[in-house]
């Protein structure tokens, strides 16, 4: 699969303002895409985490309706840094981020 290149969704709940200002930023590391099974509101939701646990936002509900069921396959994905989006004159920031396989995943196929 090639790598996709989003905005967050989502990133107005929760933590996800505060965590992006701490968080979101070159060389801190890739974040993890966990699957919400029993999200109310889409079946197919995945949010980005830092560490697996501090919410940042979501995946966009059209991108994850083609890697949820991927991922409820086993197949593993990051979320790598790519910028921070902010509007002229707004507070509220947000995040892009491209998705690709998980790293070990592709070195592990290629050996």
């Amino acid at each position: 699969m090639n790598p996709i290149t989003t905005r967050l969704a989502g990133v107005t709940h929760g933590d996800a303002q505060a965590n992006i200002n701490k968080y979101g930023g070159p060389g801190i590391g890739d974040f993890d895409l966990v699957r919400e099974l029993d999200n109310p509101h889409d079946p197919n939701a995945i949010k980005v985490a830092y560490l697996g646990e501090i919410f940042l936002g979501y995946v966009p509900a059209l991108v994850a309706a083609t890697l949820a069921p991927l991922m409820d396959e086993g197949q593993k994905f990051i979320a790598e840094f790519v910028r921070i989006n902010r509007a002229p004159g707004q507070d509220t920031i947000g995040m892009t981020v491209r998705i690709d396989e998980r790293k070990a995943q592709k070195n592990a196929q290629a050996g």
